[in-house]
């Protein structure tokens, strides 16, 4: 869709200003385009085109989880989800700092993962463009992504028992929805090299069945710096 039709739509829908005009790309994922709407010389908005069950997706996603600061804040959505509109998180991104480590995960955990919500039970897992109504088929089809990727990095005996491990799960129910691609290269950080935003969700139906008070535990074991 083109940019200036988009901007007219959302002048027209009194999203943005009349004087917020100017436009900078922005690195977008494999299939989504990017761009800022600035205000002056800073970025205020991020208008972000994509197929369309991706943008309702991630839609769902930041309105869901609208209370976690460290997310950007929806702004719009177009009604045929073929674009969105959320804020700019500010800082550097994927500028990762290995000294501070302990506190990046630390920050994640209570910050975002805490805040994940149960879905109702008829949601498939996995992600939007690709469902699946098992969490052992999920599992068991990424894994084998995944070994066409590493396959020359493991052995094949070790392939075959992560795939037994998977096949060999219980059944499960509780879903939550997740961010689905947090690695660092979607992490926004302030100079002093502390975490001010994360971007970029791909977000997944999922388990999460981890015990969270366990995993803050050892994360306040471990050293400050790693």
């Amino acid at each position: 869709m083109d940019i200036q039709l988009i901007l007219n739509e959302l002048y027209e829908a009194g999203v943005l200003e009349s004087h917020v005009q100017k436009l900078k790309p922005l690195t977008g994922g494999t299939s989504s385009e990017v761009v800022a709407v600035m205000d002056g010389t800073h970025p205020r908005y991020v208008i972000k085109q994509n197929d369309p069950a991706m943008i309702e997706a991630e839609a769902e996603f930041l309105h869901t989880y609208a209370q976690i600061e460290k997310l950007s804040r929806l702004v719009y959505v177009d009604s045929l989800h073929r674009y969105l509109v959320y804020t700019f998180k500010p800082g550097f991104a994927g500028q990762y700092r290995k000294t501070n480590k302990a506190d990046l995960l630390l920050s994640l955990a209570t910050e975002v993962i805490a805040h994940y919500k149960p879905l109702e039970a008829e949601r498939h897992y996995g992600y939007p463009d690709h469902p699946f109504m098992k969490w052992r088929d999920f599992l068991l089809y990424r894994t084998k992504e995944s070994e066409e990727i590493i396959q020359d990095v493991l052995p094949q005996e070790d392939h075959r028992f992560v795939q037994a491990l998977v096949a060999g799960m219980p059944p499960r129910n509780m879903k939550y929805l997740l961010h689905g691609d947090l690695g660092v290269h979607n992490f926004v950080f302030a100079e002093n090299g502390t975490l001010t935003g994360i971007i970029d969700p791909d977000p997944v139906v999922a388990i999460f069945s981890f015990p969270f008070t366990i995993l803050l535990q050892r994360l306040r074991k471990m050293p400050r710096f790693i």
